[in-house]
């Protein structure tokens, strides 16, 4: 069951002041909300409601700072308005694990089916939040990452109001990379960047990370390879390749492959243009 628990640490913003905003809720009676409950907009129409799945990262999140009672004051129960944290990048908060671990910075979690005040670690998965904290590794000559059950994070603003609602700064379009040599794309060139090959060359990834994103093209009619790392596969038209084949255009003018983070595995082609094969 959930607690009234505000999971709010510190924020990075200039007034050390967490964003928030307002939000609908349905009346306590219909919809009762703790304080440091995870929420999400829209999945009961026009309200904000505790997460209750993995896959209600869909919608909009947000974390109560508001309590709504089941019962008591009637202005206190009805359908309101209530505070919400945004989740603003420069917010931190802590959360309990479903499971404990040795956490590493950049770690990324999901949310957890069923407690809207956890996090589960997903290697893979599509990321809610990062692990940010480092206040459990060793110190001097110790290279153990101690274990622990809780998690300092920021949250994706991918998934966030702040995110979607607040910063159009997290609009700036996809990064576009021409090239006409072989390439190797760094992990920081594979997030919403589309790569523009101009002669028959070859582009290599890194190895896969959560959240991955990029589109290669072919500008000219020249065959054009996406290589992955040797431990990474490519789910090509339904079909996953053997780790660490590519895959090949066909060599028309237009050639086109759209790629996504499937899981820790590798990726999947989502969209192509033009003919692709197992390139070996």
């Amino acid at each position: 069951m959930p607690v009234n628990k505000d999971p709010f640490v510190y924020s990075r913003s200039k007034d050390g002041k967490p964003d928030l905003f307002r939000g609908l809720v349905q009346a306590g009676a219909t919809q009762e909300i703790k304080i440091g409950e995870v929420c999400c907009f829209d999945k009961t129409a026009g309200y904000w409601v505790p997460v209750s799945e993995v896959a209600d990262s869909r919608y909009m999140l947000a974390i109560a700072k508001e309590e709504q009672k089941a019962s008591g004051r009637a202005e206190l129960t009805a359908s309101r308005y209530i505070d919400f944290y945004s989740l603003s990048p420069d917010d931190v908060f802590e959360f309990g694990l479903d499971a404990a671990r040795a956490l590493k910075i950049g770690d990324p979690f999901t949310l957890t089916a069923g407690d809207s005040q956890k996090l589960t670690y997903g290697a893979g998965a599509y990321a809610v939040a990062i692990n940010i904290d480092d206040g459990h590794y060793p110190q001097e000559e110790d290279t153990s990452i101690r274990n622990q059950s809780y998690a300092r994070v920021v949250f994706n603003p991918g998934s966030s109001y702040w995110g979607i609602m607040r910063s159009q700064s997290m609009r700036p379009g996809r990064r576009i990379i021409t090239t006409a040599a072989d390439l190797t794309l760094k992990t920081s060139e594979c997030y919403n960047t589309l790569v523009l090959v101009t002669a028959a060359k070859t582009v290599t990834l890194p190895a896969v990370m959560p959240g991955m994103d990029l589109i290669v093209l072919g500008t000219g009619a020249n065959a054009i390879n996406v290589d992955p790392n040797d431990a990474d596969q490519i789910r090509l038209a339904g079909a996953q390749l053997t780790a660490g084949n590519k895959v090949t255009s066909g060599g028309a003018a237009g050639d086109m492959v759209h790629l996504i983070t499937e899981s820790a595995d590798g990726f999947v082609v989502i969209n192509s243009a033009g003919t692709w094969s197992d390139g070996s």
